[in-house]
């Protein structure tokens, strides 16, 4: 996660924190209470609530001065004035919009990633019209037109970009999601399973209940409104309470566009307006709250703060793809009023287009409806016209992903793999189909063109994808499904069938993991279970790139199971052969290794293999088992190195091994024993064993000099492979172990210094690499981890600059190489899918 510096973390206390939420029974108790002693001990408890988030322990008398220094010592500072300070020293005035100022984007990227950006911006627009006359209606049309909801800049030359790394569910903004809470009272399940921030120590301890944060937002805006327009004096209900339940408001009375005559009300006018954009709505709801009267500001106070609450629950906090499946799936960030607001997925469609491409990654059910989705693929066509309604242009195209879910201890997977087996079918019908390469758009009645006008569906769909969390299901299981899937062999129907240019893959790997060679062995299983070809890319693949010493100080200890352990070992080993052919100084770390082999194997299998052996059925894991365990079941492409149901090119001791480790005959006793690994070890200590019934290992200094030059080899070999690596910056830093942008690989990756892979540089000490491996730079989940395409683009460069002491033009160079190759990656893989184009 990104670490934070003293003054957000203030910040986010202050506006965020779950301790300073007020429960007086009426206003004014609230605003009598603010000089209360134990409020202030609360203030401080707030910041120690942030601790995971800073580099340093923070001390009580520490947190006292950082208050001090920052100019907040009071639980019940104005909002505004706190706001107003925010907003002065990260944000500039462009005449039509607020952004960033340049030397604060990495600091103001920490901020959001703490705190809700638009009460900032919404502050700096309020204050730009009290101070400066600026006019309410040229706030709403610089907010609607120009403004960013996230505060970043546009690109200053108009370029477009391609972001080819974009899941469908976590596109866009959270904003609108607040909205329909806010303003329009949608409620969420009691059912609904609500993610974990350690910080809310009030909700995560049940004191309040997560599942009341969106009625309080609700209840609060409503007051705020209600107070201003109606000069309403009933009691306030205490925070928590129950009773807001049984609150009852008639807000949109007040949002009736002929009678807005208060200064404040079009505000609420604008953001009640269906025909605004749906990211900018909320922008305009939060100037109409800050404008308030200024007596209202403890209330304000904590509408802010619950609001915000609310929002940090739907953005990505923690390390590691599990906590990032339960913010995933957090079912808030799609919440709309449907008779106010515009579909969640077509808000995630139309983020943030104008000038830029997309590809959008969802699974075949979302897109393709049911299991009968050859026969109905509604949903789709669906999208398609209202893209194209919307835009008159083709800017994007899908990639289906097959989702990892499962016990990664059951080898077999019988059910998964049937199931994958029939979706394989179901697609290959889908994609010689006639019906859906002439899908008329006219039956909707979107178009009144002279000529008629219809859509390929099939042509919308490029690619295949293995998502999700890679600990769970390893890719072999999957790999079958796409070799076939990508060769595209598959029979044409009709006498005018046209058949399309074959689809690309792309796999997660080496996302996440705990051990290095984990995620290295995961990627290589993508590029080589899967028959990786020219064109076919990998996902984040940060194992490939993170210097092997700074994640073994970083990670200390690492646990796995045995045989995950003994895998890692042998793919290890042979990477070690194939370095010692260059770098003959490893030769010694082979002898190690071969020991360590030896003694976990004859603890996994009862008996000694060679390490040929072990590799060798190692790479016959990228068959279906399921389709060779009876000699008639082989199958093209489920089965590649089986010639009539017996081993090619391996030994029979290979094909037996492979044939035991799928018959899940090793799901009990020392298959799910763990291993301790000490990535930093202790001098004089054993390097391996068994100790006190519990298994450990070491990696010495020498294996993590190797490690690094398999890293070198690998990236050697994907680029001669014109394989494709998919950066998500942000997304890493959130789901990651990184805690800033500069410590991304892609800077050992295509560094902006073409010297430091010279041989015997930095980047290249054993004189393995040969030029840079192609990469294209992309957002991921922006409505989870705040961020635009353009400023993937802008953090890396100004990190090149500000860290690695990269020349601000040829920082400039480099990005705009990247960029481009992020737009020929998306032209090489996009087919029209409009098959008659309007003259």
């Amino acid at each position: 996660m990104i670490c934070s510096s003293d003054k957000s973390v203030v910040a986010a206390a202050l506006l965020t924190s779950d301790r300073l939420l007020k429960t007086a029974d009426n206003l004014e108790q609230v605003l009598s209470c603010s000089d209360a002693p134990e409020h202030n001990t609360n203030l401080v408890k707030a910041v120690e609530d942030y601790q995971k988030y800073v580099s340093h322990t923070l001390r009580t008398d520490d947190i006292r001065h950082m208050l001090a220094l920052h100019g907040t010592s009071n639980i019940d500072e104005d909002p505004e004035r706190l706001l107003s300070k925010l907003a002065n020293y990260y944000l500039q005035w462009q005449g039509n919009r607020f952004e960033v100022k340049p030397k604060k984007l990495d600091q103001w990227l920490e901020l959001l990633s703490l705190i809700d950006p638009s009460w900032v911006v919404a502050q700096a627009y309020k204050d730009v019209t009290s101070r400066n006359g600026v006019s309410y209606l040229d706030v709403i049309n610089a907010i609607i037109n120009e403004q960013c909801p996230f505060g970043l800049p546009n690109d200053r030359f108009g370029r477009g970009y391609a972001d080819n790394h974009v899941h469908l569910g976590g596109h866009g903004y959270i904003g609108p999601s607040l909205l329909s809470f806010a303003l329009y009272g949608q409620q969420l399940d009691d059912e609904i399973v609500w993610p974990r921030r350690s910080e809310y120590t009030q909700f995560e301890s049940g004191i309040y209940k997560k599942q009341s944060l969106p009625i309080w937002c609700h209840y609060l805006g409503c007051e705020l409104i209600e107070r201003t327009f109606n000069k309403s004096d009933k009691p306030f209900i205490p925070f928590g309470s129950e009773n807001v339940k049984k609150a009852e408001h008639n807000i949109l009375v007040y949002l009736n566009e002929d009678e807005a005559q208060q200064p404040l009300q079009p505000y609420f006018v604008a953001a009640h307006n269906r025909s605004a954009p749906s990211a900018k709505r909320w922008l305009l709801y939060c100037v109409g709250i800050l404008s308030t009267h200024c007596a209202l500001n403890p209330l304000k106070s904590q509408f802010i703060r619950t609001c915000n609450i609310l929002r940090n629950y739907m953005v990505v906090s923690g390390v590691g793809l599990s906590q990032f499946v339960n913010h995933s799936r957090f079912k808030a960030r799609d919440s709309r009023a449907l008779k106010h607001q515009t579909h969640s997925a077509i808000d995630a469609l139309n983020t943030d287009m104008h000038q830029n491409y997309r590809e959008f990654r969802s699974t075949a059910n979302v897109l393709l409806g049911s299991d009968c989705f050859p026969c109905h693929p509604d949903a789709l066509a669906k999208a398609l016209k209202g893209l194209y309604k919307n835009s008159l242009a083709e800017q994007v195209h899908f990639v289906l992903h097959f989702t990892r879910s499962g016990m990664r201890s059951d080898k077999y997977q019988e059910e998964v793999r049937k199931r994958l087996k029939q979706q394989v079918n179901m697609l290959q019908e889908f994609a010689c189909s006639t019906t859906f390469s002439e899908e008329d758009s006219n039956k909707s009645g979107l178009f009144k063109a002279q000529r008629e006008l219809t859509f390929d569906l099939r042509k919308a769909i490029r690619g295949f994808d293995v998502a999700g969390d890679e600990n769970q299901l390893p890719i072999e299981i999957f790999a079958p499904a796409l070799r076939v899937l990508r060769e595209a062999k598959y029979s044409s129907k009709g006498m005018f069938s046209n058949r399309m240019q074959r689809p690309f893959l792309t796999v997660h790997a080496g996302e996440d993991f705990s051990h290095l060679l984990s995620g290295l062995r995961a990627i290589d299983e993508a590029v080589y279970f899967c028959n990786y070809q020219a064109g076919d890319r990998l996902g984040h693949a940060l194992a490939l790139g993170v210097l092997p010493r700074k994640w073994a100080k970083r990670q200390r200890v690492a646990y796995l199971t045995l045989d995950e352990h003994l895998d890692n070992l042998v793919w290890c080993y042979q990477k070690a052969l194939e370095v010692v052919q260059q770098v003959p100084q490893f030769t010694g770390v082979l002898q190690l290794l071969n020991e360590k082999i030896q003694y976990w194997s004859s603890l996994q299998y009862d008996q000694e293999y060679s390490c040929r052996t072990l590799y060798e059925a190692w790479k016959l894991r990228r068959n279906c088992p399921y389709s060779v365990r009876n000699s008639n079941l082989v199958e093209p492409g489920w089965a590649i190195d089986f010639d009539e149901n017996k081993p090619s090119n391996t030994s029979n001791k290979a094909f037996e091994l492979w044939k035991q480790y799928t018959g899940n005959s090793l799901l009990s006793g020392n298959n799910q024993k763990s291993v301790m690994i000490h990535c930093i070890p202790k001098s004089g200590e054993e390097p391996f064993g068994t100790e006190l019934g519990m298994y450990f290992d070491s990696i010495s200094a020498a294996e993590l000099e190797l490690y690094e030059a398999i890293q070198d080899l690998q990236m050697e070999k994907y680029a001669a492979q014109e394989i494709i690596i998919e950066a998500c910056p942000t997304s890493n830093i959130y789901i990651g172990r990184f805690k800033h942008h500069r410590e991304h690989p892609i800077f050992r990756w295509d560094p902006p210094e073409q010297d430091w892979i010279k041989a015997g540089e930095k980047f290249n000490q054993f004189g393995l690499r040969k030029g840079a491996v192609a990469v294209c730079v992309n957002t991921d989940d922006s409505a989870l981890m705040p961020t635009t395409i353009q400023n993937e683009h802008r953090i890396l460069q100004q990190s090149a600059i500000g860290y690695y002491d990269v020349g601000v033009n040829k920082a400039e160079i480099w990005i705009e190489r990247i960029r481009k190759k992020g737009m020929d990656v998306y032209k090489s893989n996009h087919l029209n899918w409009v098959n008659n184009k309007l003259d």
